[in-house]
């Protein structure tokens, strides 16, 4: 992956962000105008779903109860039961219905004080027995003098309707055209119609032909079935279908038809569409019946709704389908929810064109502001990268310099902002990490490796440990009278090479160089790091020690011979000294008796104390030397000259 500079970063980091603060905006905003058209049109389909049956109650209310009455007539209950008279039946229903039909014509006119007037009641035209009579003709009496008061209720009502549902106009409360009437007997045959009545119009002999399709039902009416008809050409007839008993025995149903897509409901309708935006219409049986609702989305829209009620017949809260690339939210709800007879949909059709339109003028509006916040974004970036990137290249280079071991490197302070106090605090860190690598090479140089790795590292404290460790002492025989005629110069170059070989030694076996006193060394193993059989490692440095001496006196101008004490045991180890200067090194018994046997060595020899021969077993070849008294010691010690040192493996790499 190419390596990509600041000042691209920046640039990027800041289109990215205008860019996503665009589109979040862009996205919140279009969400926002979304959940507003949501909300107005949740408002008005529950305004829409409320008014359908309450207009459907104003409507056909009234109309009910009077089918209701008329089914109760002891005229039609007596000719329907008795097949010998049925064909008197639609004569003796026609004269019932001139009484509804009067009084709604009145109603419908506003005429709310004309007295209702009626044929003698059907009840003295069926029972001849004057006490019958009588009493029929007083509660005609008493239901013509009600009627005024009646029409009155029924026209505050349909007023406070009309005030709640939002002053919306209804539609008249009954139909002016005569309406359609047929009788069904006990077995659901339709009543024929007598010759005297053949001359019908074609709408009103296709309603007699179909009511033989609601002959099933006829045994299980229980109450008023409200229903829909379609008599063709458009003709969609609301029926009232109910059930005529005498007492509890039901001898058939007389349906009730009224023209229910007409031009009134067209013009109610348009009234709806032209208030709320919604276009309407009614759903029967896979055909759609509407005046307001486009011809060309209307065959789109009955083929996606037939799927959506087959597949849905308990109607959503709406859905969305696309007519003409346009989306359009839909409703429906049935007309005769749990009738019997086929259940009719109302149909609303709200177009989603015009929040597309606000939601594409938000959208133009909001790319504009956005590709000019972005060009200003631009332009802001380019000056903020020049002045962020320019000191952040010279903190590169100067982080590179020090990773090359220049710690002598400065870089510029441009300034007093923060970018001028991580120069200043990067220059500071310069001279902190050159003044540390002078400390760090300094301590190498006074002190053994190892030991100083640990110092820095912090895992040697001032204190001490017991460890089991080998402790060499080696020193020069008689460098007295060696150095008794050089100066001082020639003494410490003498010193210099002398130590300076041995020390190499003493490190390629693993041990620590303690100290250098005068012309002797003290080197440990086993302190502070223990790589196994320190023993057989101190033992084979003090044999190459004398090796390379050997050879270096061949090739130096100082000849110099020398002794090698060795013991082994347990010593105490730490940094000794003061919190200000402190010295690694070891104390004990065992240190001082590698001192004596170093003092009593002669030239060429390495003396071992007891404790070392016995770690190294057959591994070494000795001669052992008579029993001495050493300074520092009450009991005679036994020591061993080294003679050969048998052991052919190398010495322990890993340390324990």
């Amino acid at each position: 992956m190419p390596r990509l500079s600041f000042r691209f970063k920046l640039l990027f980091a800041m289109m990215l962000v205008v860019g996503a603060v665009s589109g979040v905006t862009l996205y919140l905003t279009q969400m926002r105008v979304q959940a507003a058209y949501e909300k107005l049109f949740k408002k008005t389909l529950e305004s829409q779903i409320t008014y359908i049956p309450r207009e459907q109650e104003l409507r056909i209310g009234n109309i009910k109860a009077e089918c209701e009455r008329l089914a109760k007539s002891v005229r039609i209950i007596s000719t329907l039961e008795d097949p010998d008279a049925q064909s008197q039946l639609y004569s003796v229903a026609r004269d019932e219905l001139k009484i509804i039909l009067r009084a709604e014509e009145e109603l419908a006119n506003g005429d709310t004080n004309a007295p209702v007037a009626s044929p003698p009641s059907p009840l003295a035209l069926t029972v001849p027995t004057p006490e019958l009579k009588a009493r029929q003709v007083e509660r005609l009496a008493v239901k013509m003098a009600e009627a005024p008061k009646a029409a009155e209720r029924l026209a505050a009502k349909m007023a406070e309707s009309a005030k709640k549902g939002g002053g919306r106009p209804v539609p008249p409360a009954a139909p002016k055209k005569m309406p359609y009437l047929g009788f069904l007997d006990a077995e659901g045959k339709v009543v024929p119609i007598p010759e005297s009545m053949h001359q019908l119009s074609a709408d009103r002999r296709r309603f007699h032909e179909r009511l033989a399709r609601f002959g099933p039902l006829v045994s299980r009416l229980e109450s008023q079935q409200v229903g829909y008809l379609n008599l063709g050409a458009d003709h969609l007839t609301e029926i009232i279908v109910t059930p005529v008993r005498d007492d509890e025995k039901l001898i058939g149903a007389m349906v009730y038809g009224i023209q229910f897509f007409d031009v009134a409901s067209a013009v109610t309708e348009k009234i709806i569409s032209d208030v709320n935006d919604i276009e309407s219409g009614t759903w029967l049986e896979d055909k759609l019946y509407t005046r307001t609702i486009p011809d060309e989305v209307r065959d789109d829209l009955a083929k996606q709704l037939a799927r959506e009620i087959r597949a849905h017949p308990e109607p959503r809260d709406d859905f969305i389908i696309n007519l003409h690339d346009i989306p359009h939210r839909v409703f429906y709800t049935p007309l005769n929810e749990g009738s019997l007879l086929p259940v009719a949909y109302k149909i609303g059709l709200y177009s989603w064109e015009s929040a597309l339109k606000a939601q594409q003028e938000l959208r133009k509006q909001i790319l504009t502001f956005s590709g000019a916040a972005l060009m200003v974004a631009l332009f802001v970036s380019l000056l903020l990268a020049h002045g962020l990137s320019v000191p952040i290249r010279e903190l590169v280079g100067g982080t590179e310099q020090i990773s090359q071991g220049n710690f002598t490197v400065q870089v510029p302070v441009r300034g007093q902002d923060d970018l001028g106090q991580l120069a200043r605090s990067f220059n500071e860190m310069a001279a902190g990490l050159a003044l540390k690598e002078k400390y760090h090479s300094i301590l190498h140089t006074i002190a053994d490796k190892d030991v100083a790795q640990q110092l820095l590292d912090g895992k040697i404290a001032l204190g001490g440990e017991l460890r089991e460790a080998t402790v060499i002492f080696c020193d020069i025989r008689g460098f007295t009278a060696l150095t008794q005629n050089m100066n001082p110069t020639e003494v410490i170059a003498l010193l210099n090479e002398h130590m300076t070989a041995l020390t190499r030694v003493v490190t390629e076996h693993h041990g620590v160089v303690d100290k250098f006193i005068g012309d002797s060394i003290m080197a440990i193993f086993g302190a502070p790091k223990s790589y196994g059989n320190d023993a057989l490692n101190a033992v084979r440095c003090a044999q190459q020690m004398m090796a390379v001496r050997a050879r270096l006196n061949e090739t130096s101008h100082y000849h110099i011979q020398m002794g090698i004490g060795i013991a082994s045991g347990r010593v105490l180890a730490g940094n000794m000294g003061s919190a200000d200067r402190s010295n690694y090194t070891v104390l004990g018994e065992k240190v001082n008796l590698a001192s004596r046997l170093c003092s009593v060595a002669r030239r060429g020899e390495i003396v071992l104390g007891p404790t070392t021969r016995a770690l190294l077993a057959e591994q070494i070849t000795v001669e052992e030397m008579d029993p001495m008294q050493l300074k520092g010691f009450s009991d005679s010690v036994v020591a061993f000259k080294l003679v050969e040192v048998r052991a052919e493996s190398q010495p322990i790499l890993q340390p324990a």
